[in-house]
């Protein structure tokens, strides 16, 4: 009996303790924003918006005014770190999978404010947002 109340009470704090590592996890990523947010977030002085999708990717269409840092590179974490990191950081891939990694990169670096694009590029064009061609 003892046993099982101790290993209640073990579960019990660990789980007390274990909530704020969950958040600190969260805090540790990019924040993901929808595509409207997103949209008007790109219009903002101190933003940079940043395509890490491969320059074949990029050939195909991005969002006008992005900087492109191909997070596929072996050199990606050299690269953002020649970023200025009191900037806000606009992230985005084709779906977000890559935008999720690039941006806990980031935030590791040391980077402080660092969003991303809920469901990528597809979803910024099935919103039909504009996208060119340079």
């Amino acid at each position: 009996m003892k046993k099982l109340i101790f290993l209640s009470a073990f579960l019990f704090l660990l789980t007390l303790t274990g909530s704020p590592l969950f958040a600190q996890g969260k805090a540790d990523s990019a924040k993901v924003v929808s595509v409207e947010k997103f949209d008007k977030m790109t219009s903002k002085k101190n933003h940079v918006l940043l395509d890490i999708r491969t320059p074949e990717e990029i050939a195909e269409g991005q969002i006008e005014g992005a900087l492109n840092i191909d997070f596929l590179n072996e050199n990606f974490a050299q690269n953002i770190q020649q970023l200025d990191k009191s900037k806000t950081y606009l992230l985005y891939c084709r779906s977000g999978k890559r935008t999720a990694k690039a941006g806990a990169a980031m935030k590791a670096a040391g980077f402080k404010k660092v969003y991303m694009l809920d469901g990528g590029l597809t979803a910024w064009k099935e919103k039909q947002k504009p996208t060119t061609h340079d």
